[in-house]
């Protein structure tokens, strides 16, 4: 529900210089002719994808977006993470006065006035132990994501598990806010995209150390893994095992989607391995890897179509 950009873009960045990306974990518009404005919004393109993808495909599953998802999707709202980071920086790091912690402070109060506005208007759709359930773990992973941040700590892999797991669970909210409950689907929708979305992230950080190496020398032996490339490769096997009992369960559109994911990072820890493909343009990657990430979605609807 909260939190890091686990995009390949994003982690490149991490691993290159985590000082500079905590510096740059907000987006600062130029001011206006109007004034002075500042737009705190997260930056990683991969954590929106995770909170978005699961989400939207459940509107679509269910046919229809009532006046109970918009409030849905606020619970989930993890921008909010990024004016709270400012207030701790500021707290916490930087030695002189920012200009973008007042606009962090108005933002946090216009943030906090939604989020009760939508927890109210939940109430008349779900129990008010659901809502504290939900705004609970919103919270918990909002203030552990701030703490790693702070600490340039935002690359562990634990923590961007944790994080895509978080993420990924808006399908459970959207079913939660539309129908009430949570139907058979929405909880194999929400593991089957953590387990994806965490299999990219394990292969983005090997595909990392493999790009750190090449820069460093000139000649390098290829077909060499790493405890994590190794661990990986293994992550991606037993994902993959996980289709024939799917096929075995009779959900072939669910065993399909698992092979796609599993095939794809396989590959390219392959590539990774070989030491071939690290200079491909960014661009070119996340391309890929979002439209896999679709076809991944798309796949797990048809199942429940």
């Amino acid at each position: 529900m909260s939190q890091p950009s686990l995009s390949l873009h994003t982690l490149e960045r991490s691993a290159l210089s985590a000082e500079g990306t905590a510096e740059r974990s907000t987006i600062a518009v130029p001011p206006s002719r109007g004034g002075d404005r500042l737009v705190l919004l997260p930056r990683e393109h991969g954590a929106w994808g995770m909170l978005l993808q699961p989400f939207l495909g459940a509107l679509i599953v269910l046919h229809r977006a009532n006046w109970a998802a918009i409030p849905a999707f606020a619970v989930l709202v993890f921008v909010l993470r990024e004016p709270l980071m400012v207030l701790a920086r500021q707290r916490w790091t930087w030695r002189t006065r920012h200009v973008e912690t007042e606009h962090a402070k108005r933002f946090v109060a216009v943030e906090c006035f939604l989020l009760a506005l939508c927890g109210a208007t939940l109430l008349r759709v779900l129990p008010w132990p659901v809502i504290a359930t939900l705004a609970g773990g919103a919270a918990a992973l909002t203030a552990v994501s701030v703490f790693v941040t702070l600490h340039n700590r935002q690359r562990e892999i634990w923590f961007q598990a944790l994080s895509s797991t978080g993420l990924s669970s808006s399908v459970i909210v959207a079913c939660l806010a539309i129908t009430g409950g949570v139907p058979a689907w929405g909880w194999w929708w929400w593991g089957l995209h953590a387990a994806h979305f965490l299999g990219g992230i394990l292969t983005v950080h090997v595909q990392l150390d493999a790009r750190a190496l090449a820069r460093r020398a000139q000649k390098l032996v290829s077909g060499s893994f790493g405890t994590l490339g190794r661990d990986a490769v293994r992550f991606q096997a037993a994902f993959a095992s996980v289709a024939v009992v799917l096929a075995v369960l009779g959900k072939p559109f669910y065993a399909t989607a698992v092979i796609l994911s599993a095939v794809y990072h396989l590959w390219n820890l392959r590539l990774a391995q070989s030491l071939r493909g690290w200079d491909l343009p960014m661009k070119t990657v996340g391309k890929r890897a979002l439209a896999v990430s679709i076809a991944f979605t798309l796949l797990t609807g048809a199942q429940v179509f």
